[in-house]
Formats: C-alpha cells, sequence, structure tokens
C-alpha cells in the first residue's frame, strides 16, 4: 500500500510534534525509523511549515556545479553543509557532499546514510506508473534525483503538469531503464505546488 499526500496533510496539521520527533529521530540516525515513518515527515515537511519546496533557499544544483567546476571545493562544502543541516531532506546538498567530502570522514557517512535512507522513502510512496500511485515529492528536484539515483533513468523526453482538482501532476516521458521499464513516471506534487491550492 502507497501513502497518499492527502492522509499525510490530514495527519501532519493533527499531529506537528509527532512530525518534529520523526525529523528529529532522522536527524540522529536512527536507524529504526521505518521507511513509512521517514515518507511521513518527509511530505510533513510541506504542510507543517517545514522546509518542503526549498523556497527559501539560497542552495541550487546549477550555483554548486558552476562552483564546483571552478574548483570553489571550500565554498560548496560550506553550503552544502550548512543546507543539510538547515534542511535534513535537501538530497541535493547530500549529493553535494557526498561527491565532495572523502567517504572515510564522518559527514560523508551521515550524508550517505540520510541520502540513501531518503531515496528510498520517497520511493516507498507509490510506483510512479499512474496518477494513483505517483511518487510524492516536496520540491521538483527530487523528481530528478529519484529518476537518476533509484530508478537509473538518464533520458528525460518531456514534461507535463496534469492538475486534477485540488491535486498537481508531473508526468514525466523517458526512456526506460533496466530498473524502470515504463515509458512514463507520475510524480504527486500536489504538496509543493500552490498553483493547484
Amino acid at each position: 500500500m502507497y501513502l497518499n499526500c492527502d492522509d499525510i496533510e490530514k495527519w501532519a496539521v493533527a499531529n506537528p510534534d509527532k512530525v518534529q520527533e520523526l525529523v528529529t529521530r532522522f536527524e540522529q540516525l536512527d536507524s529504526t525509523l521505518s521507511c513509512e515513518e521517514l515518507a511521513k515527515a518527509y511530505v510533513a515537511q510541506a504542510y507543517v511549515g517545514g522546509n518542503g519546496g526549498y523556497t527559501d533557499i539560497d542552495f541550487s544544483r546549477m550555483a554548486i556545479n558552476a562552483m564546483m567546476d571552478e574548483g570553489a571545493m571550500e565554498e560548496v562544502l560550506r553550503l552544502a553543509w550548512n543546507e543539510a543541516c538547515r534542511n535534513p531532506f535537501n538530497l541535493d546538498a547530500l549529493d553535494a557532499l557526498l561527491r565532495i567530502v572523502p567517504q572515510e570522514h564522518d559527514i560523508w557517512k551521515v550524508a550517505a546514510w540520510r541520502f540513501s535512507r531518503l531515496l528510498k522513502a520517497i520511493a516507498s510512496t507509490g510506483d510512479g506508473t499512474s496518477q494513483a500511485t505517483a511518487f510524492c515529492v516536496i520540491c521538483v528536484q527530487d523528481e530528478y534525483m529519484l529518476m537518476r539515483s533509484v530508478l537509473e533513468i538518464e533520458n528525460f523526453v518531456s514534461q507535463e503538469l496534469i492538475i486534477d482538482g485540488l491535486h498537481s501532476f508531473d508526468r514525466i516521458s523517458v526512456e526506460p531503464s533496466n530498473l524502470y521499464p515504463h515509458h512514463e513516471v507520475f510524480f504527486d506534487i500536489t504538496p509543493f505546488n500552490i498553483t493547484a491550492l
């Protein structure tokens, strides 16, 4: 059974303390945190004033890649670490840390644990084959991170926004991979697409 964004919204609004408890457990690298609990905490951030959508940060994949191309690794490290501390759900920050910190360093180990657990949790929200079983994400960057890192999709053909009542979906046409043999991936983007609200 996949998670439903509407159910998570209701639960998050009614239980902000429980949401924060799950976030704290994730920040503390609690290995007993289930995929479902982590997925609920991740999606709930969009509804309880957390970090959903990443709209208030000055941290972008393009800026980080440009700094890395220029060799400004110390600045990338500072920005990525600060963002990962501010928002433990930012996959771009975690990915940047994994690319520049040596694997034997504790920061790399923390980033790797969070990155892999978070991607598994997002993947557990659906299977992406339809609107009814769409993956639930809280920012557009996470769509691409999930497709590349979990589904091993490298080629994106087109993207379409679908508004269905109060819900929003991205339908991304892709070239199938070994792990995802379908031509479309659906994402429920209702948590961050305010144009549908």
